[in-house]
C-alpha cells in the first residue's frame, strides 16, 4: 500500500526534506507523524475503507499530509480543482458522493455552493483546523492506533485516488487509480529521472493534475523533496526559485517551458544543481528544445507521453535522443505492452499508424460509477484505447500523429492539428500556435490557426502565412488566422481549444 511505502521512507530518511513552500517546510518524519494524527481524526469523523474524501486546496504541506492521511484510512482521495466554478464542483460532488469535504476557508466560501453546504450526508471540515497539530504530535515516531489498524484491509488493487478529467465538453469522468497503479508509475518515473533521496523538485503544477500527483508519489516514495510554487504569473520568479532552492528536477507542459524561455531568463540562468527538466501534456516545439540544449547543455531534457487513464505514463524519450528524435515520445515504459490497431481492431505493421492501445499495471481501474464509458476505454483484454493515432519505428520509439477525434477532415484531406502546429511553431515569429477545425459548408471543416506572435505587425502575420505555405500544401494549410496576446488555458496549463473555437472577437486576449 502507498502509505506503507511512505512509512518505510520516513523510517529510513526521517530528516530529509519532504515538502517546502515560502513559509515553512516539513521533513519525512514530520509528514508521516502529521498524516498519522490526521488519519486518526478522519477515522473519528467516520471515514472508512472506500469512502471518498474531497480535497479543495492549493498545493500545500497540509493538503499533502491530508492526502496521505486519507490513504492511511484506506479512503479514496478526490482532489478538486480550485479553478473550477461552483457548478462544476457540484457536478463532481454529485458523481463522487463523498462523505467528507476538506477545504480552506476561502475556497469553502467561494467554490462550495449552498446546495453542497446544505447536504446532511456530507461533512465539511476546514483544512487548517483539521491539520493543526501540537509540536509533541510531530516529534518522535507516530504509530497508528489499534482502531485504525484494525480498519485496514491492505488491498493494493483498491482505489486510492479519483482524478477527474478536465474535458472541454461533456461530463467530467472520474479516473480511478489504485495503489498498484500509483506505485507502478512512481517506479517508472523514478527510474527514468534516476531519483535518489538527495534529489528535490520544484512543483508548479497543481496536485489535481495527474502529472503533479505522479511527481508527488514518485519523489516521496524515493525519499526526495518537493518545493511548491503556486503561481506561474511571473516566470522570472520561477527561475529565481529554481536557483534559490537548488532543486535537481522540474517539469511542466509546453506552456511552462515556453514561458520560462521567453520571459523567465531560463536559458541564461546559472543552474548548477538542476539535472533534468520534463516536458509532458503536449508537443513542445523542436525549436524550444534546441534552445534548451544550446543554452543549458548540462540539463537532461525528458519528453514523456501518457494519459490520466494510464496513471499517466506510457512512453518516455531518453535524453540521449533529444537531439535526433525530438519529434518522438520515446520508448514504451518497462512493464507496459502497446499495440497499434487499424479501424477494424487489427494490429498494423511496424511503421504504420494505428490507434495506440496499452496494457499493464498503470492502467486505471475504470471510470467511477461509469461502466459504459469504462467499457469503451478499456477492452476485455485490459487494453486502454488511447484515441491517439501513432506508429513505432525499428528502434522502438513511438511517434504520435494526433488525436483521432481531433483529426480535421477538410475537402477530403485528413489533417492532424499537431502536425500543423509543429510547422507554425518553427516560424521565428510564432510564440505559440493552436490549430482547430471549424464546421464549414464548403470544406466540411475549415482549418483555422490561432497564434501568439512575437509582435502584432500585419507583416509578421503575413510572414507566418508564407512560412506555412512553404512547408504545407495549400489544401492542408489554415484558411484563417487569429492572433491572441495569450491563449485561454485549462487548469492543467494546456491550451483550451474549445474556448478558441467558441471565442467571440472581443474575447480576453484576442487581438484580431
Amino acid at each position: 500500500m502507498l502509505y506503507q511505502v511512505l512509512q518505510s521512507v520516513a523510517t529510513q530518511h526521517p530528516g530529509n526534506l519532504a515538502l517546502g513552500d515560502d513559509k515553512r517546510s516539513a521533513d519525512f518524519q514530520h509528514l508521516w507523524n502529521a498524516s498519522v494524527h490526521i488519519a486518526q481524526r478522519l477515522h473519528d469523523q467516520g471515514v472508512r475503507t472506500g469512502d471518498r474524501v474531497c480535497l479543495l486546496s492549493e498545493n500545500s504541506i497540509d493538503a499533502v499530509a491530508l492526502y496521505w492521511a486519507i490513504l492511511q484510512c484506506e479512503g479514496i482521495a478526490v482532489y478538486l480543482n480550485e479553478q473550477t466554478p461552483p457548478e462544476g464542483i457540484d457536478q463532481i460532488i454529485d458523481d463522487a458522493k463523498p462523505s467528507l469535504i476538506v477545504a480552506t476557508e476561502k475556497l469553502t466560501n467561494s467554490k462550495l455552493s449552498d446546495n453542497v453546504k446544505s447536504r446532511s450526508e456530507i461533512k465539511i471540515l476546514d483544512l487548517l483546523t483539521l491539520c493543526s497539530l501540537e509540536p509533541n504530535e510531530l516529534s518522535g515516531t507516530a504509530t497508528v492506533s489499534q482502531a485504525l489498524s484494525d480498519a485496514r484491509k491492505g488491498d493494493p488493487d483498491a482505489i486510492a485516488t479519483i482524478v477527474y478529467t478536465s474535458g472541454s465538453t461533456g461530463k467530467p469522468k472520474g479516473v480511478c487509480l489504485t495503489h498498484t497503479n500509483l506505485i507502478s508509475v512512481a517506479k517508472m518515473a523514478g527510474d527514468a529521472y534516476n531519483t535518489v533521496p538527495t534529489d528535490s523538485y520544484l512543483m508548479v503544477v497543481p496536485l489535481h493534475y495527474i502529472h503533479g500527483l505522479m511527481i508527488l508519489v514518485t519523489m516521496h516514495l524515493r525519499g526526495a523533496g518537493i518545493h511548491f510554487m503556486n503561481s506561474f504569473m511571473f516566470p522570472k520568479l520561477v527561475t529565481k526559485k529554481l536557483i534559490d532552492t537548488g532543486v535537481t528536477g522540474f517539469s511542466g507542459v509546453p506552456f511552462h517551458i515556453t514561458a520560462l524561455i521567453e520571459r523567465g531568463g531560463f536559458l541564461e540562468a546559472d543552474l548548477p544543481n538542476l539535472r533534468w527538466i520534463g516536458v509532458t501534456g503536449g508537443t513542445c516545439a523542436t525549436e524550444r528544445l534546441a534552445q534548451i540544449r544550446a543554452g543549458q547543455p548540462n540539463i537532461e531534457v525528458h519528453i514523456s507521453y501518457g494519459q490520466t487513464e494510464a496513471s499517466p505514463r506510457i512512453t518516455a524519450l531518453h535524453p540521449d535522443k533529444i537531439d535526433t528524435k525530438a519529434d518522438s515520445v520515446g520508448n514504451v515504459a518497462e512493464g507496459l505492452l502497446v499495440e497499434f490497431l487499424d479501424d477494424a481492431g487489427n494490429p498494423v505493421p511496424q511503421g504504420e499508424a494505428g490507434e495506440l492501445v496499452v496494457a499493464g499495471p498503470t492502467i486505471m481501474h475504470g471510470y467511477w460509477n461509469d461502466p459504459e464509458n469504462t467499457a469503451r476505454a478499456v477492452d476485455e483484454q485490459g487494453r486502454l484505447h488511447t484515441g491517439d493515432l501513432a506508429y513505432i519505428d525499428e528502434e522502438g520509439d513511438v511517434f504520435i500523429r494526433g488525436r483521432i477525434q481531433a483529426m480535421i477532415k477538410s475537402a477530403g484531406e485528413r489533417i492532424f492539428p499537431e502536425e500543423l502546429e509543429a510547422v507554425l511553431n518553427l516560424s521565428p515569429n510564432v510564440v505559440d500556435a493552436a490549430v482547430v477545425g471549424i464546421p464549414d459548408p464548403l470544406y466540411g471543416q475549415r482549418v483555422e490557426a490561432h497564434l501568439i506572435l512575437s509582435d502584432e505587425n500585419p507583416e509578421t502575420l503575413e510572414n507566418v502565412r508564407k512560412h506555412c505555405l512553404d512547408h504545407v500544401a495549400f489544401a492542408r494549410a489554415p484558411k484563417q488566422y487569429h492572433c491572441w496576446s495569450v491563449f485561454p488555458l485549462k487548469a492543467n496549463g494546456k491550451t483550451d481549444k474549445q474556448q478558441l473555437i467558441s471565442a467571440a472577437d472581443d474575447a480576453p486576449g484576442r487581438v484580431s
